[in-house]
């Protein structure tokens, strides 16, 4: 990996809490904050100044109410934001109205779920990319929502002793992920939770590449279980047409690594706090970032004009 870059943030107080924040998109020109666990599911804010806008999408089961969405990914395209709904299955299709109040402008067929979808992505106008189930032996999935009907495909590493698996541990797991497609929806990378190993694939669950990464590290990773494997890769985003990725080099300190999609690492940035969520303000060349414990601070990130 190149040499990591310290990297101090600006710190923002927010008129509203945001506790247990799940996720953070960048949305027409607009902050969006997702909190799974709160009356109103979403917080708005401007960009660049941070102006409160609203807190909307109550929790419900009304036109434009929210049972609770599949978090690691929302997807957005030009004023609209997507993902998917638990329970219901059903992919939802999402806008903010005059400033004021979240409303549905779509809502898909509900999806063959197969046990709780596990991620979500797009690749193209019919298909996703998920990951695959704890009943089934195969590492992807991927889900046409044209008949909702699911494939699952691709095989697990064998990074792990079949020892440790012996008690029937469920393959994802040890072998939990965060997803990163392409814009052009024609291959993705998985940055592996417990390895600091990263790899590639077409649309088609083929691997193109597998990566070992090495960090210089400042921080010794924390590890009191010889058993138990120590977190590595915990946050992933792709904007543009790089991966932006979150690497805990250990329980307080954050990197920040910057790829290509032909599996180079381009930059890596040495963050002053433990975030543990971010998105990316493309524009203003931004990471937006916050942490579980402050719930009334944003951080941000001015990434330099070579990064």
């Amino acid at each position: 990996m190149p040499e990591a870059k310290p990297l101090t943030g600006e710190t923002v107080k927010t008129e509203v809490d945001a506790l247990l924040p799940r996720a953070m998109f960048v949305v027409d020109g607009k902050l969006g904050i997702y909190k799974e666990r709160e009356e109103f599911m979403f917080d708005f804010y401007t960009l660049p100044d941070f102006k409160f806008l609203c807190s909307t999408a109550p929790r419900g089961q009304g036109p434009d109410d929210l049972i609770g969405l599949e978090c690691r990914n929302i997807e957005v395209s030009g004023t609209t934001f997507s993902a998917l709904e638990h329970m219901t299955w059903r992919i939802k299709t999402m806008k903010l109205a005059g400033d004021s109040a979240m409303q549905v402008v779509h809502v898909s067929k509900p999806l063959d779920a197969n046990g709780a979808i596990n991620m979500f992505h797009r690749l193209d106008s019919l298909h996703y990319l998920s990951l695959g189930s704890t009943s089934n032996q195969k590492e992807f999935c991927i889900y046409d929502i044209s008949d909702g009907s699911a494939h699952e495909t691709g095989e697990y590493p064998e990074w792990i002793d079949p020892a440790t698996l012996a008690t029937g541990m469920p393959l994802p797991i040890p072998y939990g992920k965060f997803l990163a497609v392409s814009p052009d929806g024609n291959r993705f990378a998985a940055f592996y939770w417990h390895f600091d190993r990263v790899r590639f694939f077409d649309r088609d669950c083929k691997m193109l590449m597998d990566i070992t990464t090495s960090h210089d590290s400042n921080g010794k990773q924390e590890d009191d279980d010889e058993n138990t494997l120590p977190s590595c890769y915990f946050g992933v985003k792709a904007a543009g047409d790089k991966i932006y990725a979150l690497h805990a080099d250990s329980d307080s300190t954050r990197l920040l690594e910057i790829w290509d999609w032909d599996g180079h690492p381009k930059s890596v940035f040495r963050l002053d706090r433990p975030v543990t969520i971010m998105t990316v303000d493309t524009k203003t060349r931004r990471v937006i970032a916050k942490d579980a414990e402050h719930s009334n601070e944003i951080y941000l990130y001015e990434l330099p004009d070579d990064y």
